[in-house]
């Protein structure tokens, strides 16, 4: 089975129809609709852009390309410290146990998938330094070990998590089909920039993780959790 393939393959695990993969909670965009503070198509959009992107690409986009070269280099440790990072950055206190048991779950059904893939040395991190196994470190784990490249992991991860929320939103919000159509245009062209430039900032790949310090790793660290306030102001 060829690259393409696997990745395919394995992408249908992000679908949140599913119900694995992380999205559930869609990073608190169901409370603001909830609220009325969501309610058009250009405020789906605003958020979007002004929180959701942000965070995302700094937080689970910048924590995916930290795993790969903290597994290239077999960091343990590090894997476990951004998993916890993720973990207790994005996941509210509420769904916290409910994150364990989707990462167990994606697990689980990665490897009725990709069953040559060896998940005992994540599992044995994870007991090991009581981290979770949050998705964007499964999600990190998997691709490393189909050799998808960092900045397509990163990237189907992201349009994944866009995707979801664009698809839940619809839910609630009247979005005709080409609303919705040139909506996803515009987001992914700007959640793409938003990569391009977060990534451009953080050290190369070739940096042995131990040298690397949370701020490095994560750029704007200061800036993660702060989306809502810039949303509201």
């Amino acid at each position: 089975m060829n690259r393409g393939n696997k990745l395919l393959d394995y992408a249908k695990l992000l679908d949140p129809s599913v119900q694995v993969g992380g999205f559930t909670h869609f990073f608190g965009m169901d409370t603001h609709i909830k609220e009325g503070t969501i309610r058009t198509a250009e405020e789906l959009e605003s958020f979007m852009r002004c929180q959701l992107h942000p965070s995302l690409v700094r937080l689970e986009g910048m924590a995916i390309k930290g795993i790969y070269t903290a597994t290239d280099h077999k960091d343990t440790w590090r894997i476990a410290l951004i998993d916890k990072l993720v973990h207790v950055q994005r996941t509210p206190p509420e769904l916290r146990e409910q994150a364990t048991i989707i990462g167990k779950r994606l697990i689980k059904l990665s490897r009725a998938l990709h069953p040559w893939i060896d998940f005992s040395p994540l599992e044995q991190i994870f007991a090991k330094y009581n981290s979770v196994g949050c998705l964007p470190t499964v999600h990190a784990w998997i691709n490393h070990h189909l050799d998808i490249p960092v900045e397509e992991a990163v990237l189907g991860y992201l349009h994944s998590a866009m995707n979801a929320c664009v698809s839940e939103a619809s839910k609630v919000i009247p979005l005709s089909e080409n609303t919705t159509r040139e909506l996803l245009a515009r987001l992914t062209a700007d959640l793409e920039d938003e990569w391009t430039t977060v990534s451009a900032s953080s050290p190369d790949a070739h940096v042995h993780p131990t040298s690397m310090s949370m701020k490095s790793l994560f750029p704007s660290f200061h800036m993660l959790g702060a989306g809502l306030h810039a949303y509201r102001a």
